[in-house]
């Protein structure tokens, strides 16, 4: 028995590990009583537990937790800090307060189990329509580690022209207008998704981040762009998409693709991802996967048959592809 239970103790460690459903939960009470917007003057331990009525000791443990969390600054006196501005200002574009309510609601679902088990059918434009600002909010202030690759790129830093496939939300688009100066980003959604995301750079001043819209499925991509980037979309597994892909690219251009790949074991986010299902779309079993997908062996063989210079694949929880378009087209093309 000891032996068994030794042999398991990662696994049965990470499920009874609560910390993040904790922090997450201190930090929704904290919006929702008001104790952040009471520390945007200095407060001292005492002018909190005063003001709201809650215990000293509790309220000393729950300030040094916020300031330990970077959520507050200060040693007697205390006082919200820049990034909690950013984060959960009230006039913040950047505010993600939506985001922790929604985190919320989620793992109450989850208490509440049983409820899951009866699939519900979601429909694709409504789904990516309501989703769209969190995910933007959450990607350009977690996410930053993919956008500064792509600007690694030599091929980035001389481009003019880049297409955010199923960019939505245009986040990454904006971020990339930032890192050059000279260049100009298209997203490329569906079309009730770009209605939300044009006023979400206006919003921003992003002058040079536009939107084309369409399905990448039955659409043109354009052409004369120096990067393809995709994230995360449906099609960017498929190889259909390819050869639009490379056409849409100039001579030398690049395609970066980051993608969640069906490995071998089964987690929590495979079981989560059964629980529901597109109108349209026909998922496959594996977490962001749908019916057609490659694996990605077989996706990179067709990026090369396409004609496409594999310049590196970066794994981690997900793949980053980088591959690239002949400076010179082959004269079989």
């Amino acid at each position: 028995m000891q032996e068994i239970l030794q042999s398991n103790l990662k696994w049965l460690q990470n499920c009874l590990k609560l910390e993040d459903l904790k922090t997450l939960s201190v930090i929704s009470f904290c919006l929702r009583s008001g104790i952040l917007d009471f520390l945007e003057k200095e407060r001292s331990i005492e002018d909190v537990a005063n003001h709201f009525g809650y215990d000293l000791r509790i309220t000393k443990a729950l300030i040094f937790l916020l300031k330990y969390q970077g959520l507050i600054e200060g040693n007697e006196k205390f006082r919200i800090s820049k990034i909690c501005r950013i984060l959960f200002g009230k006039d913040s574009k950047f505010s993600i307060t939506e985001l922790i309510q929604e985190k919320i609601e989620e793992a109450e679902k989850w208490l509440k189990f049983e409820n899951m088990l009866f699939r519900e059918v979601r429909n694709e434009a409504n789904f990516f329509k309501k989703r769209i600002v969190t995910l933007g909010k959450f990607a350009i202030l977690g996410d930053i580690k993919i956008v500064k690759r792509v600007a690694e790129l030599e091929e980035f830093k001389n481009a003019r022209r880049l297409l955010d496939l199923g960019g939505g939300h245009g986040f990454y688009s904006y971020a990339f207008t930032m890192l050059n100066e000279n260049l100009k980003a298209y997203v490329f959604d569906l079309p009730e998704v770009v209605e939300v995301s044009r006023e979400l750079m206006k919003n921003l001043d992003a002058e040079r981040v536009d939107f084309i819209a369409g399905d990448f499925f039955k659409d043109s991509l354009g052409s004369s762009f120096d990067i393809v980037f995709s994230s995360f979309n449906p099609g960017g597994k498929r190889a259909e998409l390819i050869p639009k892909i490379y056409n849409s690219l100039n001579p030398g251009g690049v395609y970066v693709n980051r993608q969640f790949f069906p490995e071998n074991d089964f987690r929590v986010r495979d079981f989560e991802w059964n629980l529901w299902s597109f109108e349209k779309l026909e998922k496959d079993f594996k977490s962001f996967t749908f019916k057609g997908d490659l694996s990605l062996r077989d996706y990179i063989e067709e990026l090369k048959k396409k004609k496409f210079k594999i310049l590196k694949i970066l794994k981690e929880d997900y793949s980053v592809i980088f591959a690239k378009k002949p400076n010179f087209l082959p004269k079989s093309l």
